[in-house]
């Protein structure tokens, strides 16, 4: 099994911080747990509109890398505490290949948080004259765009004279999607379709608030993925020390 006799002084010193690194590890990797599923459920409707799969990649990179971690953080904390070479071996290298994983998931979030108003506002551009509101069956378009909106509460992709413009195109009298319409006290959704006004529809476009929304994600998401693996490299340097003090 390729287990050593008990160590003394240094390599006690190296064991105890080989364990308490993967215990950082382990714990770390609930955080990009939690953080990849959060990034994939909040907002969904989004992604429809964001014009890439860059962003939706990084997060399940997280979640894929952060289910790998969580059971081999264990391995390295076994390999230390009973002093197997065999299992230090393994982990080293598996977690080098989730390092380079993670540290990929991590620039992909950044590099998105830096392109993201061309892609959003590219893809919102194509997006809206695919919505058609007419249709009985939504296509995944028309209902990213009222779910943004509702959710959002914002109109259209700068101002709602947008779609007014859109509609006249297609010879349709002037109105804006129902999704652009406030919800009064009661919970009832207000007519706004035919004569929208500030106070009863909203008037603040979706692109700023969608590029804010992805970029603080974005920040999070590579922020997290680059710190931990970060803390994986100690976890490496740690393995191969340990490796070399078992006798």
């Amino acid at each position: 099994m390729g287990r050593g006799v008990e160590m003394t002084g240094c390599g006690k010193c190296v064991r105890f911080l080989m364990f308490v690194v993967n215990f950082v590890i382990w714990v770390a990797s609930i955080a990009i747990l939690v953080l990849g599923i959060w990034t994939v459920v909040d907002r969904p409707y989004l992604e429809q509109l964001l014009g890439s799969e860059m962003y939706m990649t990084a997060a399940y990179i997280l979640i894929a890398t952060g289910c790998v971690i969580f059971f081999v953080s264990f391995l390295g904390c076994f390999g230390a505490l009973r002093e197997v070479k065999c299992m230090l071996l393994t982990y080293f290298i598996i977690v080098l290949l989730l390092f380079i994983i993670l540290l990929i998931g991590g620039i992909l979030g950044y590099v998105f948080k830096d392109k993201a108003k061309i892609t959003v506002n590219h893809a919102m551009m194509v997006a809206i004259k695919e919505y058609d509101s007419a249709s009985d069956k939504k296509t995944a378009v028309t209902k990213a765009w009222d779910e943004t909106q509702q959710a959002m509460k914002c109109c259209a992709i700068q101002e709602q004279e947008e779609w007014v413009k859109l509609n006249s195109e297609f010879n349709v009298n002037k109105r804006v999607p129902k999704s652009c319409c406030k919800i009064d006290s009661s919970g009832l959704m207000m007519e706004c379709q035919r004569n929208p006004t500030d106070a009863n529809s909203y008037t603040e476009g979706c692109f700023e608030k969608a590029v804010e929304f992805v970029e603080e994600h974005a920040l999070i998401i590579g922020g997290v993925g680059i710190a931990v693996a970060l803390i994986m490299v100690l976890g490496l340097i740690l393995s191969i020390v340990l490796f070399k003090l078992i006798n």
